[in-house]
């Protein structure tokens, strides 16, 4: 655990230094400007023991460019990589996301924004499909935001169906800097863990995480950190 521990402070300090997105599993009621586009870089830490990081650790990279449509839509395309433990870097294939907020800000009780995306691997062979429903309001200076998930993946064959959700809270305690705590887990597993976000437009940054605060299964990884750099243009 204490290694957990450091690999996550020194994430923390890696990127505290380079804010649009509070939260780095959680999306917040917006979407890109019309006409404009952003990079976005995420590395995941997977870790699949919880008190021993040394060849248990995968490393995934999600490099998104994501484009304005209209003032209320925008897409999203990815490319994913990933290493696990011992093994060479590799492509892993694609992800497309599309976006659609509802409404404007504060005309509900609850922000709404339509969100879908495909995924596949490199040879067609699986294919994933995921819609949310992104609920969001600000309090002042804190925001909320819930985000039930509904996915259906098919693969040689086979079909698997799983809701799950993402949820977060933070407040921003000065201009360029936010603090929160997300929540993340399905019917089985809870994730818990603290985020924090920095910058300002063209130049943001998110780093969080996610314990588990329930027992887990072989092959369900007990904690995850994420880091997303965006850069705008």
């Amino acid at each position: 655990m204490k290694k957990i521990i450091l690999l996550f402070t020194m994430s923390l300090l890696a990127g505290i230094y380079a804010d649009n997105r509070r939260y780095v599993w959680t999306y917040e009621y917006q979407t890109m400007t019309t006409g404009e586009a952003e990079l976005e870089h995420y590395l995941t830490f997977q870790g699949n023991d919880r008190e021993n990081t040394k060849d248990a650790v995968k490393v995934s990279h999600n490099l998104e460019l994501e484009i304005g449509m209209n003032s209320r839509f925008d897409v999203g395309i990815y490319q994913n990589f990933s290493q696990n433990p011992g093994e060479a870097f590799q492509y892993d294939g694609f992800k497309v996301r599309t976006r659609y907020r509802i409404g404007e800000k504060g005309q509900y009780l609850a922000d709404p924004l339509l969100y879908f995306e495909y995924k596949s691997n490199t040879d067609f062979s699986k294919h994933a499909y995921e819609g949310k429903l992104i609920l969001a309001r600000d309090f002042g200076l804190i925001n909320v935001a819930l985000n039930p998930v509904f996915e259906i993946e098919t693969h040689d064959g086979n079909t698997e169906m799983m809701w799950k959700y993402n949820a977060g809270m933070s407040k921003r305690i000065h201009p360029l800097f936010s603090l929160g705590l997300e929540f993340r887990g399905n019917k089985d597993h809870q994730y818990l863990g603290p985020v924090l976000s920095h910058g300002k437009d063209g130049l943001w940054i998110a780093l969080g995480s996610a314990f588990a605060v329930t027992n887990v299964l072989e092959g369900v990884d007990p904690f995850k950190i994420r880091m997303i750099i965006g850069i705008h243009f």
